[in-house]
């Protein structure tokens, strides 16, 4: 079974009517029967949109006025939660969104704030989830970046919804972290995909620090295994070699097998040292586990 993934050659000035485009390509948003939409953007560091590391205003901002043009009397919430390195409340101020929602009567929640409830799941390594209480019944949006990774080699779909946990210290996870996105998406799989591609990222430093990539694209689909396949694919990377997606195929969460629709794919040249990034990833690893054991030991001492 193959999913359609839409394909528009964009830049953010015109992302207006091609994001309207890329929709039009799938079949209609499915809204009736939710009471609110939730979008999920990624703030995963304090850099400007022109570096590639967060979800851009202004495709936030064609996305808020198709919805606000195409259905009526929606509430709509802009989410994302606290993380390390991530304080979302400051965030949002700095990085320019809040305009963005004022214009088009959206509301921004951080998800770290929020009560929560949890949902039980028959997951790889977790057996219930937390999920703020705002998304129960949202039809949820997810609007990634698409990047490389260090940690899953990329992070696009399937990655944004791990930052929905509303946690700061989501870092726990890091050692299970491809069994923990595929079971983050049983309590909150996106409905909706829209991926920022205009400006992606590549290289070693990714997601934060890594090069700038203007691929002009934006990608849409409904599945989100499918749409991080064909990211994957942008990047240099099979999508059966990315742990967390190949995955979340295995377990129905979506098809890694993707039907391109619209415009032709962008050629990118994209050099990635396997063995620079590997060797990251080990070191990474190294010192996530030194982390857990002096955590570990530290909670002995103060019981």
């Amino acid at each position: 079974m193959t999913s359609p993934v839409a394909v528009v050659r964009s830049g953010y000035g015109d992302a207006h009517q091609n994001l309207e485009r890329a929709i039009n390509l799938l079949e209609p948003l499915q809204l009736a029967s939710h009471s609110s939409v939730a979008i999920k953007i990624n703030m995963c560091s304090a850099r400007t949109a022109e570096t590639g590391a967060i979800t851009h205003p202004l495709l936030l901002d064609a996305l808020l006025h198709y919805l606000r043009e195409h259905y009526e009397g929606l509430r709509i919430f802009v989410v994302e939660s606290d993380a390390t390195v991530v304080h979302a409340d400051m965030f949002i101020k700095w990085l320019g969104y809040l305009p963005i929602l004022e214009r088009w009567d959206a509301s921004w929640v951080n998800l770290t704030r929020e009560p929560i409830i949890w949902q039980k799941i028959a997951g790889l390594k977790m057996k219930e989830v937390p999920v703020a209480k705002i998304l129960d019944g949202a039809f949820l949006i997810t609007v990634p970046k698409l990047k490389t990774n260090l940690l899953t080699g990329i992070t696009c779909c399937l990655k944004n919804q791990f930052g929905c946990l509303p946690m700061i210290d989501k870092s726990i996870y890091h050692p299970h972290i491809d069994d923990v996105i595929v079971d983050v998406q049983r309590a909150m799989r996106p409905e909706f995909c829209v991926v920022d591609a205009i400006i992606a990222m590549g290289g070693v430093g990714g997601p934060g620090a890594g090069v700038p990539l203007p691929l002009k694209t934006i990608l849409c689909g409904s599945d989100p295994v499918a749409v991080d396949a064909l990211g994957a694919r942008l990047l240099g990377f099979s999508p059966w070699l990315v742990g967390h997606i190949r995955k979340a195929a295995f377990c129905k969460i979506g098809s890694i097998r993707y039907r391109v629709i619209g415009d032709p794919l962008p050629k990118v040249n994209v050099e990635i040292n396997w063995a620079e990034m590997q060797l990251l990833k080990l070191a990474s690893s190294i010192q996530m586990r030194a982390l857990l054991r002096s955590r570990r030991a530290w909670r002995k001492l103060n019981r």
